[in-house]
């Protein structure tokens, strides 16, 4: 899915260290030609900014 068709409720699980973490979105705000992605996950909450035509795996 890309960056720009994101929704809040959008899970996206990334494995680090061998271990599956699970963010949902909780925010998705055009900045300039980039998206600033607010996620939620067991470690807080955390943003990111990427290019409209990024891609993740999202449900």
């Amino acid at each position: 899915m890309k960056i720009n068709q994101l929704k809040p409720g959008h899970k996206i699980t990334d494995h680090k260290n061998g271990e599956a973490i699970q963010f949902e979105v909780v925010q998705v705000k055009p900045v300039g030609r980039k998206f600033e992605v607010t996620f939620l996950s067991r470690l807080g909450l955390s943003s990111a900014v990427y290019p409209a035509e990024a891609f993740v795996a999202a449900l």
